[in-house]
């Protein structure tokens, strides 16, 4: 047997073994609508969100889809949003007002939940593909990816009442999207590398550092930190991630991946946790950082088989454990932050025993373990043949076990978890 096919053997035997255990991760949920989707929000909880994309009308046409739900994803509802093109973006102030822009210059509002949506005159016919009022008032923004070569972004400051063209950048710059942290602090982002930041609304703005050539597609900034955020791009190889500690004044940091197609959505609910969204030749993928800044790595979360390429993603407010992600005619959902989940057992003084939870970070995983903990524990880990490889106490929150190619068992307490390691 040759040394690949040893590695396949060890890896495939071993995820049969980890199938027994039972996964966390991403669920998918059923809506109930044909609808293709593009982007997700939920604005006050994890009750009542909102997702876009497109359908077909009764004549065969396209329209524009908004479903809701109410009760997390349970159960969804296709509201008539009166656009007559596909929705890219959707954002709401509170779970009653909110916005949707889409293909074609459309944008659309609503005050009642979506019961009634109404359009806006934004102005020109080209593809929208953010809005956000991140301050939650009158102050919004939409994101343009012109045609042709164009460097336009649209404000309001009255909620969406009248909205204003801004040109950024240089003649040469073309821009795809954009993203704000709060009403004055953000960027615009466009091809060939081109990143716009501004902290005065787009009064006045400078060309940031992306180290890149990729075309950037999307960011976000820290709910709970206006100056800490990502942003992501693709060329033509792969995604690629950059971070910003300062409001993107500086250079943006690279951050290392796990290789991935194409990125298309980013959500970033604290300082210290964001998901990417994307897909690696056709499977949906989300990404999650195990590191604060300014070099945060990303892992790979646990999305069900079959996974069609994901477009959108949120997390809603400062909460990182549940979240939702759409693409093709799917929706996902998290409860457990879109990792595995395995119980342990951590020992302290006071009390005695404290339950704990253990999260293998990527399953399999290369050249070692990661663990994230919830409390300080005592790990043991184990070769197939129950020989002890290593013992170690790891603290609260990530621990890297550096182990070489193999399948493992991981015991905490008086749990055990199995995992993979892959060269």
């Amino acid at each position: 047997m040759s040394v690949v096919s040893r590695r396949n053997a060890v890896v495939v035997g071993s995820l049969l073994l980890l199938c027994s255990l039972g996964f966390g991760g991403w669920v998918q949920l059923t809506t109930g609508s044909m609808a293709i989707l593009n982007g997700v929000h939920f604005p006050a909880g994890t009750m009542v969100g909102y997702a876009v994309g497109s359908d077909i009308d009764s004549i065969g046409g396209q329209k524009g889809a908004i479903l809701k739900t109410t009760d997390g994803g349970t159960s969804w509802v296709e509201q008539n949003s009166g656009a007559s093109a596909m929705l890219n973006s959707v954002y709401f102030i509170d779970d009653n007002t909110g916005y949707a822009v889409g293909d074609g210059g459309v944008a659309v509002r609503t005050t009642d939940g979506g019961a009634n949506w109404s359009a806006m005159t934004v102005g020109g016919t080209d593809r929208f593909t953010y809005v956000g009022f991140p301050g939650r008032g009158q102050i919004g923004y939409i994101g343009v990816h012109p045609r042709s070569q164009g460097r336009t972004v649209y404000k309001t400051t009255n909620g969406g009442d009248n909205w204003a063209p801004i040109t950024v950048g240089s003649l040469m710059t073309w821009t795809i999207s954009c993203a704000f942290a709060n009403d004055d602090i953000g960027v615009v982002l466009g091809k060939g590398g081109f990143v716009w930041g501004t902290s005065d609304g787009l009064d006045s703005g400078w060309f940031g550092g992306a180290g890149t050539t990729a075309d950037l597609v999307a960011a976000s900034f820290a709910h709970d930190d206006p100056t800490k955020g990502f942003l992501i791009g693709n060329d033509s190889l792969w995604g690629v991630i950059r971070s910003t500690d300062d409001a993107g004044v500086s250079i943006w940091e690279v951050c290392r991946h796990w290789r991935v197609t194409n990125f298309s959505g980013i959500d970033m609910p604290t300082f210290d946790a964001a998901y990417v969204c994307g897909d690696s030749a056709g499977q949906g993928r989300i990404l999650r950082s195990v590191a604060t800044h300014p070099n945060a790595d990303f892992f790979r979360t646990t999305v069900p088989p079959g996974t069609p390429p994901l477009k959108g993603i949120c997390f809603p407010g400062t909460q990182k454990d549940t979240g939702y992600a759409v693409g093709g005619g799917w929706v996902l959902k998290t409860t457990d932050q879109g990792i595995p989940w395995i119980p342990g057992v951590a020992e302290g003084k006071v009390p005695m025993v404290t339950r704990a939870g253990i999260r293998v970070v990527n399953n399999p995983c290369r050249h070692g373990i990661t663990l994230q903990s919830d409390a300080d524990v005592r790990i043991s880990v184990f070769d197939a043949a129950g020989r002890v490889v290593m013992s170690r106490a790891a603290a609260k929150g990530l621990s890297y076990l550096p182990l070489p190619t193999g399948a493992y068992f991981v015991k905490a307490g008086t749990s055990t978890a199995r995992a993979v390691v892959t060269d």
